[in-house]
């Protein structure tokens, strides 16, 4: 029967190639459907228009109509032939009754052809790559290695008359009709995407099925990362434009209101930069796609904020990449390096330092240990990390027994390595591959305090913070994530309830004192827990192990492990992994108790600054923007405009005649999209520059 693949066409499938309204709207105009020609294309009249289906499906159909792609016309027509199936068989019938296949039903004929299955082996992947192209083929290439790393990444459905592929690539399924060839597949992605993944879908199919009839171009690996080391190609700025657009779309359509098929698209993307080898990209898209999906998802550790924040950081990001195509130093930072272009190197002696377990906002999840490299004199940082929900056998206890480098955590932090099959990626990265080869030195508990001290590893003056803080540029940050911090003394916990963390007290060799903070925090309840347990015992804690956490303009110090000493001999203990011997008291007691004896001693951290004419200001400018970026307005209120124009008077009278001049610049922009991007990353560079150190001498009262 001609126009047999319109008769399987179910309404979840016609909905992927249109949408619900179009749907609801055509099936009320079947009556107006004129059938006039049984031949294929079969022929047919809606209203005024000539609609036109081939035997190649949907997505070949046509119609004379001024809608581009479906319109209610086809839709139309295909709910009519499958209304009026037995009129059309039996037109067709007359008309050519000597074949065997034309005496039967339609439901007879699906019996005699091949299956679904058999017809899609039958594609040859040499004509499949030669249609997608180039870019295309790369980025399947790259989401097709990528689902060899987590499983199940595309689960597969194979019934009589189609395929159904279910990614993480959209809500829907893709929907696969083998007859009507690898044009005819049916997805609602983006259609400068679909192709390579539905690519992708073939070839995760023929390797389920019969891997030696699909084979990749020999030449394709090759190929995936001969982009130019130090420029970018047409096809790379193409793509940056486009995820610029893109940063501004998210923008128009407000934060508050993100579309979960927007959401989905950075995914791709982020398959995409990999495959265009733009790694540092990757991870930023990532990242954010990762953000906006936990704000999906209502989850409280993400806002629209920080979502603002990540999308301007990006916009930046894509114009510095532009404009460093000719500053090779510059321009290979900013690309950033993949694993596999980490450098072979070797250390002399790597002394553990301590480790953490992190969960990021985008929802990866990680363990990182730290260690002192004596040769180089600084710190070294190596993770073992998934991705949001790409490991699901991934967690806080397996990754410490799989540990890093083939041994388990508890190794780790106990001896003294040194490696001779290394791989780095920058002054302060290891990677964490099994390649790398290490031998045991000494273990740590030989060391003693005087040993630490003489080789100076860590810091014990806390003067010097700042120079493991002040960024380096608008795009990048201090690469040491992680400082030791060698106390002369350390004084236990205290609760602060307008702050809602624990802060403890630490001073350096010339006395002055610095706050540590554990948020009130469910990750962080086990370390609050163990560190007032081991004041309680009297424990000698020698030095601690802090993250330095810089999203916010007041800088938060982060113990994640401590240095005992015991019996002339050190040993590390980490607040995430080990446990102290409780005594009988549960956590509601021991912070009941510390703020009982926090009002007994009236101790207070000496007030801090009132907050400068700078501050306020940018936190003024930085709610309007806000205000804005959340709720997609395209224009300014007239209140707002004049606001922003006496703010930018008030950053001239301080002084800022570029902040003065972005603001006025940007209130001329015709993007207001475009105008907020600019702003937020300025004022965020502002407040990274006017950064507040949590160093205050204790008030005794």
């Amino acid at each position: 029967m001609i126009g047999q693949i319109y008769l399987q066409y179910d309404e979840e499938s016609l909905t992927l190639h249109s949408n619900t309204g179009l749907i609801r709207r055509a099936k009320k105009s079947i009556e107006e459907v004129q059938y006039i020609e049984n031949t294929a294309p079969l022929h047919f009249k809606v209203e005024e228009f000539d609609v036109y289906l081939p035997e190649q499906g949907i997505t070949e159909a046509q119609c004379n109509c001024s809608a581009q792609n479906c319109c209610k016309h086809i839709l139309s027509s295909i709910f009519w032939l499958q209304k009026n199936q037995a009129t059309t068989s039996n037109d067709q019938n007359s008309a050519s009754p000597s074949t065997h296949e034309s005496q039967l039903e339609p439901t007879q004929t699906l019996t005699v052809q091949a299956s679904a299955l058999d017809q899609a082996l039958q594609l040859k992947d040499s004509v499949l790559f030669k249609k997608v192209g180039k870019a295309n083929l790369r980025l399947a290439f790259e989401i097709w290695q990528n689902w060899q790393q987590v499983n199940p990444a595309c689960n597969i459905e194979i019934l009589a008359e189609k395929i159904i592929f279910k990614t993480e690539f959209s809500e829907n399924p893709i929907l696969f009709y083998p007859q009507t060839g690898f044009e005819g597949m049916l997805s609602d992605m983006d259609d400068n995407k679909k192709n390579a993944v539905h690519l992708a879908c073939i070839a995760y199919l023929f390797q389920q099925q019969s891997a030696e009839l699909w084979q990749w171009s020999e030449d394709l690996q090759q190929q995936y990362h001969q982009n130019s080391q130090h420029a970018l190609n047409k096809e790379d700025i193409d793509f940056i434009s486009e995820i610029k657009n893109l940063c501004q779309q998210f923008i128009q359509q407000g934060l508050s209101h993100l579309a979960k098929e927007s959401v989905l698209s950075l995914h791709i993307l982020n398959m995409q930069a990999r495959a265009q080898n733009l790694p540092r990209l990757a991870a930023l898209l990532r990242q954010l796609h990762g953000m906006m999906q936990q704000l999906l998802e209502h989850d409280i550790q993400t806002d629209e904020q920080q979502i603002f924040s990540q999308l301007a950081y990006l916009n930046a990001y894509l114009f510095a990449l532009e404009q460093s195509q000719q500053q090779t130093e510059i321009f290979t930072r900013l690309k950033g390096a993949v694993q596999r272009d980490y450098q072979a190197q070797s250390t002399q002696r790597l002394i553990p330092l301590g480790c953490e377990w992190w969960q990021t906002d985008s929802g990866a999840q990680g363990l990182t240990v730290t260690f002192w490299d004596e040769q180089q004199q600084h710190s070294r940082e190596v993770t073992q990390a998934r991705g949001h929900r790409l490991d699901s056998t991934f967690s806080k206890e397996s990754a410490a027994q799989s540990g890093i480098w083939g041994s388990s955590l508890d190794y780790l932090l106990q001896h003294q390595i040194q490696l001779t099959q290394a791989k780095v990626s920058s002054e302060v990265n290891l990677s964490p591959s099994t390649d790398t080869r290490f031998i045991q030195i000494d273990p740590f508990k030989k060391l003693s305090l005087e040993d630490v001290e003489q080789m100076n590893i860590g810091l014990n003056d806390w003067s010097m913070l700042h120079q493991w803080i002040q960024p380096k540029s608008s795009l990048e940050q201090n690469p040491y994530r992680y400082l030791l911090l060698r106390h002369q003394q350390i004084f236990a916990p205290e609760l602060n309830e307008h702050e809602q963390c624990f802060e403890c007290r630490i001073q350096d060799l010339h006395g002055t004192a610095l706050k540590l903070s554990l948020p009130i925090e469910v990750q962080y309840q086990a370390r609050i827990k163990s560190l007032t347990t081991l004041f309680n015992q009297n424990e000698k804690i020698v030095a601690t192990l802090v993250r330095l956490d810089l999203s916010q303009q007041n800088i938060q110090l982060i113990p994640c492990s401590l240095i005992l000493e015991k019996k002339q001999q050190l040993e590390i203990f980490s607040l995430d992994y080990h446990s102290p011997r409780y005594k009988k008291s549960s956590l509601t007691e021991l912070i009941t108790g510390r703020i009982e004896k926090l009002l007994q001693q009236k101790k207070q951290w000496q007030t801090p600054p009132q907050q400068s004419t700078l501050d306020i200001a940018v936190q003024q400018t930085q709610s309007v923007l806000e205000f804005y970026a959340n709720t997609g307005r395209e224009v300014l209120d007239p209140e707002d405009k004049t606001k922003l124009k006496q703010l930018a008077q008030l950053y001239a009278d301080l002084g800022l005649e570029v902040v003065q001049r972005s603001l006025i610049s940007g209130l001329e922009m015709s993007s207001l999209a475009a105008a907020l991007l600019k702003w937020r990353h300025l004022f965020l560079q502002i407040q990274r520059l006017s950064y507040h150190l949590p160093i205050e001498r204790q008030v005794m009262s």
